[in-house]
């Protein structure tokens, strides 16, 4: 009995490990960081729709906290650049953004100027359909077209949010606490996160231990 709860254990642990090995973080905007893109650079869109993301995996916001923020908002506040109604706010300067579901999200500048100038970007996490007006069928590609960050997204606000349902969304303009500091070391806008899976490590070791 006892060399079966240990070897169940250990598939477990195994499992929890790759997971947090695969986890990626993205620095968005790469050494430009999160501000207006400049007149021959890449667009936030144009990267996005390059890049594979998965649940797990970390956006990190770097910009001037006394200048700009980060807003988490609906696809018609994105369109709009409204940035008076949000699901959630960023101003610490160095924002980590876990992408915990499947589907569509939506970042504009906290500024209206730097989102019209194409400050903002939509994210799509494998696994799930982009935002879609109802009644109408689900796009095969992601939202934003191939030119970049001027795209508009879908008119829903059924997938937006990171950590709310349409039976239940996020209370509006509700300022989110600090998010940790990013680490270093992704020079072109990706490096492996390392503290969950050394966190996993140990726990996994200390409970397989007890166990036995």
């Amino acid at each position: 009995m006892a060399r079966r709860s240990c070897a169940a254990l250990g598939l477990a642990c195994f499992a929890i490990l790759a997971a947090a090995a695969g986890a990626t973080q993205y620095k968005v905007g790469g050494d430009n960081g999160w501000a207006v893109p400049a007149a021959a650079a890449e667009s936030f869109n144009t990267w996005a729709e390059k890049t594979s993301f998965q649940i797990g995996d970390e956006l990190v916001f770097v910009y001037p906290k006394d200048k700009d923020s980060v807003l988490l908002v609906e696809p018609a506040d994105y369109n709009t650049c409204n940035t008076s109604s949000y699901d959630k706010q960023f101003d610490d300067g160095s924002t980590t953004f876990t992408l915990d579901r499947a589907g569509a999200f939506f970042f504009i500048s906290g500024v209206e100027a730097n989102c019209r100038a194409n400050e903002k970007l939509i994210v799509m996490v494998a696994g799930g359909p982009a935002a879609a007006p109802q009644g109408s069928p689900t796009p095969a590609a992601p939202a934003p077209s191939s030119s970049g960050g001027g795209g508009k997204a879908p008119p829903s606000s059924s997938s937006s949010s990171s950590s709310s349902s349409p039976n239940a969304p996020a209370a509006k303009n509700s300022t989110a606490k600090g998010s940790p500091h990013a680490g270093g070391g992704n020079k072109n806008g990706a490096g492996v996160t390392v503290a969950g899976f050394l966190a996993s490590f140990v726990g996994c070791v200390a409970y397989a231990t007890l166990a036995f």
